[in-house]
């Protein structure tokens, strides 16, 4: 890919999160009355830094993913803060947006936080009684279908008996899990982050085996169905025990949310989006009862487990009402359906007020 273009600020100006320099700036550069025309000559390069031929230094720069995107996508400038993206066919005209006003329970810094990172973590949300018993509720579920899990292995599966299973819709089922999804806090982040009416999209529990040393690759939690909300399904990743480097704890790419969904490849532990770690990943390591909230976008990993137990997590996923979920048929067709199955995607709030699952 090529290191630098030569543009102008009229072709910029199509990133559909332009921001303006600063009248100001714009003088400081030669642009009088603080105004850069249509025409304005620029070059981008492979830090995604905007320059006038003035020769004064950037007057631009930018190191969002979305940027990233754009100069990836319109010039074919790769650079090295950022993997290569693909974008989704499906992703047409996605624009991150930020989260709004009327909060309450995010801090102005979380919520900055969220809109940059695309995540926060809660740490400490879960006391170690109720802990325990939705654990004990999950270990039901696991020893239930360990034997399934031993029959499935080799087969089409991302379960593999030994190294890591996945019991997924069990909410349904379990009355404690229900209260867990539906603690006040995660109804209020949701509300932030959502709107005033939500629903449970998808939940799984996540065992990984002592001493595994299986990767679950690289992929966004919009990557297995594409839907028409993808901004706003978000994603709590509920660590059930301690999840550190060498347990298997989430590993991120900060701010890689914000380029919308992505074509994702189809491997034998799941889906992936990028074949090697992209360097700007980091580690998110949490204690048993904390919370990880992120955007159902952001691209994400889980490590091996060294440990001599079984590392436990619960991720659940929630989602606009009125979601769809979009498919495309043998006939280049798009299937649409809507999320709202009421035994495995139950309303968590209506009209901003908590609804009482059963």
């Amino acid at each position: 890919m090529a290191r630098e273009i030569r543009t102008t600020f009229g072709e910029l100006r199509q990133f559909a999160s332009w921001v303006e320099p600063e009248p100001r700036v714009a003088a400081g550069f030669g642009f009088e009355n603080g105004i850069i025309p249509d025409n304005a000559q620029a070059t981008v390069d492979s830090n995604l830094a905007v320059f006038t031929p003035t020769g004064r230094g950037a007057i631009v720069e930018d190191s969002r993913a979305d940027w990233a995107l754009f100069c990836q996508e319109r010039f074919g400038i790769g650079s090295a803060l950022w993997p290569s993206f693909r974008r989704h066919p499906l992703n047409e005209n996605f624009v991150w947006r930020p989260v709004g006003k009327g909060k309450r329970v995010l801090s102005d810094a979380e919520a900055e936080a969220y809109d940059r990172d695309g995540y926060v973590v809660v740490e400490d949300v879960l006391s170690q009684a109720f802990l325990r018993e939705v654990v004990a509720d999950l270990d039901h579920f696991e020893e239930a279908r360990v034997e399934s899990a031993k029959l499935a292995s080799g087969k089409n599966t991302i379960t593999q008996a030994g190294k890591v299973t996945f019991n997924v819709q069990l909410a349904r089922h379990s009355a404690r899990l229900r209260e867990l999804i539906s603690l006040p806090l995660l109804q209020h982040m949701m509300y932030d982050l959502i709107g005033p009416n939500v629903r449970l999209y998808w939940d799984q529990s996540v065992y990984k085996s002592p001493h595994s040393e299986l990767v679950f690759p690289w992929h966004q939690d919009t990557g297995y169905t594409f839907v028409d909300q993808p901004g706003q399904i978000v994603t709590a990743w509920i660590a059930l025990t301690d999840a550190a480097e060498d347990s298997g704890c989430m590993w991120v790419l900060p701010g890689a949310h914000r380029v919308g969904p992505l074509v994702h490849e189809k491997g034998e532990s799941g889906n992936w989006v990028f074949e090697s770690d992209p360097s700007g990943m980091i580690p998110l390591p949490v204690k048993a009862g904390s919370i990880v909230v992120f955007a159902g976008l952001l691209p994400h990993m889980t490590g091996g487990n060294s440990k001599s137990w079984t590392r436990k997590a619960l991720v659940v996923e929630y989602a606009p009402d009125g979601m769809n979920r979009i498919a495309i048929d043998p006939w280049g067709e798009q299937v649409v359906s809507p999320a709202n199955n009421p035994r495995t995607q139950f309303e968590i709030l209506r009209d901003g007020r908590p609804v009482v699952s059963r």
